[in-house]
C-alpha cells in the first residue's frame, strides 16, 4: 500500500483496476468530488464503527482514471475541514497506522514460522 495520510492503494493484482480504500462521512462527500473530476468509481464494501461520523469505504477505478481519482481524494481533507470534521486527518492517520503495525506483526510472525519450520 502507498503512504498517504487519508486514502490507501490497496495492492491487488488487477490489469484494468486500480483498488482503493479511503475514509468518508456518511454523507458521502466524497462522491460530488468524484462527479467534479469526472472518475467513475465502483464501490465495494463499506464498514462504519458505531461511535464515529466516518466509514472505510473500498473501491476500485480503471487504470487510466487512477490519476483523476486520486485528485479527487486530494481535495477531500480540505472539504472535511470546511464542514466541520476537524479530526478528519488524525482519525485517518491512527487507522493507517494501525493497519501498517498489523501488516508488520503479520509479516513478523510469518518470518517466524518460516525460521521454524526450516529448523526442523
Amino acid at each position: 500500500m502507498e503512504d498517504t495520510h487519508f486514502y490507501q492503494h490497496i495492492d491487488r493484482l488487477s490489469l484494468f483496476y486500480s483498488y482503493f480504500v479511503f475514509l468518508d462521512t456518511d454523507a458521502y462527500l466524497a462522491d460530488q468530488l468524484f462527479i467534479k473530476h469526472q472518475v467513475r468509481v465502483h464501490f465495494h464494501e463499506e464498514y462504519v464503527r458505531g461511535d464515529s461520523p466516518y466509514r472505510a469505504i473500498f473501491c476500485h477505478v480503471r487504470k487510466r482514471d487512477r490519476e483523476r481519482f486520486q485528485a479527487a481524494l486530494e481535495e477531500l481533507p480540505k472539504k472535511m475541514l470546511l464542514l466541520g470534521y476537524i479530526d478528519y486527518l488524525d482519525v485517518c492517520r491512527a487507522l493507517w497506522g494501525e493497519c501498517q503495525q498489523q501488516r508488520k506483526e503479520e509479516a513478523n510472525s510469518r518470518e517466524t514460522v518460516d525460521t521454524l519450520g526450516q529448523a526442523q
